[in-house]
């Protein structure tokens, strides 16, 4: 074959040999599935935690369902770092393939002014019909002419180039596969992790029907209704047992309180000894909550150096400990317009 014909087929060859980065290049058989990595194995919800024998009315107890709220919620708790770890792999998977195609992107933009111009050699051969590629001896390149050994070296960095897109091209591949693998680990953990969630909130609510208690104040006639199980919620409860106690300064139970006192001897009722008796300090424990997310067992404050204090109870309504001569009592929230935040102490 002429040395002009073999040129112009090399050339035709290097053109059609290069796969665009930016397209979906097609399963090489025993290549690509060599570096596929394997999808992570799903994260499985965690099944109803096995529970004592319920009591003899055929319900669970509230012990019984207390335990069962704690495996769940160890295995939530489990669950969530998973899909806290799944969602930093998929970062980096997608981070890696944006990576990989921009490598893909820039070698194929390094490559095309060359392999344009060996192209047109190329057609520049096949329309004359001529060779213009004629080598004086033997397989070096001494009696070229200029354009057939310009075309030569335009072929050998198109090759060059084209290797190396070849290996851009396959990693990109891979950085594709890797990432799909990631979308499909978090979407799985995503899922166990809400189904994990949804045990949680239903054995919750069903302790919740269990702890649900009913209080009227007799001097003012308001009602409130106590929900939950939560360590508020239980101080709550324990406050409301002294309703109709005397209000004396600085007094912590158990047969007279103030206002700050009453909480510190509620919390104390239910394991949580040790407050500070006194507003003040009381105020910056715990987590600040708005007025709008208030819910009961939340400690609300009045005035500017928060002199006052009582325990939001729902509905609007609190209970406190008022003043010299008043009894602890249910209050509307309403009435006082020296609101001054609130916290919560679980």
């Amino acid at each position: 074959m002429p040395i002009a014909g073999a040129a112009s087929a090399a050339a035709v060859i290097a053109i059609g040999a290069v796969v665009a980065p930016a397209q979906a290049a097609p399963s090489l058989p025993g290549r690509t599935a060599a570096f596929a990595p394997k999808a992570p194995a799903a994260p499985q919800a965690p099944a109803a935690a096995a529970t004592p024998s319920p009591s003899s009315t055929g319900k669970p107890t509230e012990s019984e369902l207390r335990k069962r709220l704690n495996a769940l919620n160890t295995e939530a708790e489990k669950l969530t770092e998973q899909y806290n770890k799944s969602r930093v792999e998929l970062g980096k998977a997608k981070a890696a393939l944006r990576d990989a195609t921009r490598q893909a992107a820039a070698l194929e933009a390094q490559a095309a002014p060359a392999r344009e111009q060996l192209s047109r050699f190329a057609a520049s051969n096949y329309m004359t019909g001529g060779p213009d590629m004629m080598f004086a001896s033997g397989n070096t390149t001494e009696g070229l002419s200029d354009s057939a050994y310009l075309a030569q070296n335009q072929a050998s960095v198109v090759n060059a180039l084209q290797a190396r897109i070849d290996q851009a091209v396959q990693a990109q591949r891979d950085a594709q596969a890797k990432n799909t693998a990631a979308q499909q680990a978090a979407a799985q953990a995503e899922k166990a992790k809400a189904a994990a969630k949804a045990k949680v909130d239903e054995v919750t609510r069903q302790l919740d029907k269990l702890t649900t208690t009913k209080v009227k104040d007799p001097k003012s006639g308001l009602t409130v209704t106590i929900r939950g199980s939560d360590l508020p919620a239980k101080m709550t409860r324990k406050a409301l047992t002294k309703l109709g106690s005397p209000y004396v300064w600085a007094a912590a139970g158990p047969d007279s309180f103030d206002c700050s006192g009453l909480v510190v001897w509620a919390y104390a009722k239910v394991g949580k000894s040790g407050l500070p008796h006194y507003t003040g300090d009381l105020f910056e424990l715990g987590s600040k909550v708005g007025k709008g997310g208030l819910r009961a067992g939340d400690l609300v404050y009045f005035g500017g150096s928060l002199h006052h204090m009582g325990i939001y109870v729902g509905g609007g309504l609190y209970l406190h400990a008022p003043q010299t001569g008043d009894v602890v009592k249910i209050s509307k929230l309403s009435e006082r317009s020296d609101y001054a935040g609130a916290n919560r102490i679980s």
